[in-house]
């Protein structure tokens, strides 16, 4: 049933016949109720695995997708997570039903037109990992935006990550891992964000690494 929010003048939330009303960032949004009693094609199922897949990956990233994708959802009627799935289902995916997998080396946590990390690194230390990266001088109004830093464990789905680390001039910072997912393989990204967390870096996989 729908509701009219503010009287007869005002906007409609909730089922209205066929169709569904509802805000969104500000924005009324009118959709369709589809209904179909046929089974689900193969395609229609590996759209659905593909979707499971992608969603269970980013599921307890919020706050990395959020700096990395938040400014790119203003001004739309789409949030973060809408633009990671965007950017990600069509790309960073491989194999079809009922194989779907990640493609790890092909996914993006944050997108922009921030420069990217220079000649960057990633290695074992006592804490975690170590990320260095090489501080270009002549972006000096970047000098402040920050490193963000995803370590994903496929086998058991942990991570650890910081969406607010070190100052890109820093040229360096060390992400933690926990000892539940040490003697695992990694899976590893960096990008940057600015410290306004109005724009960001494209980000960049550093490839798969076992902590000891």
């Amino acid at each position: 049933m729908g509701k009219l929010k503010n009287g007869i003048l005002g906007g409609v939330s909730g089922k209205v016949g066929t169709v569904t009303c509802y805000c969104l960032n500000g924005q009324e949004i009118v959709r369709s109720n589809g209904k179909n009693n046929n089974p689900p094609t193969i395609k229609q199922l590996n759209n659905y695995q593909q979707m499971e897949v992608i969603s269970e990956f980013f599921n307890g990233m919020k706050p990395i997708l959020k700096a990395g994708f938040g400014h790119e959802a203003i001004g739309t009627i789409k949030n973060y997570h809408n633009l990671a799935i965007e950017y990600n289902k069509p790309n960073a995916l491989k194999g079809y039903f009922p194989d779907v997998e990640i493609d790890y080396p092909k996914i993006v946590i944050s997108a922009g037109h921030l420069s990217l990390a220079f000649n960057p690194t990633v290695e074992m230390v006592a804490e975690g990992l170590k990320f260095n990266w090489e501080v270009q001088h002549n972006i000096p109004q970047e000098n402040t935006d920050r490193v963000m830093l995803l370590a994903y464990a496929p086998n058991s789905k942990d991570m650890s990550f910081n969406n607010s680390g070190a100052q890109r001039i820093e040229g360096c910072d060390i992400l933690k891992i926990p000892s539940s997912m040490k003697n695992e393989p990694l899976e590893v990204y960096m990008s940057f964000v600015s410290d306004d967390r109005l724009s960001a870096s494209n980000s960049q996989y550093l490839g798969l690494i076992t902590v000891l």
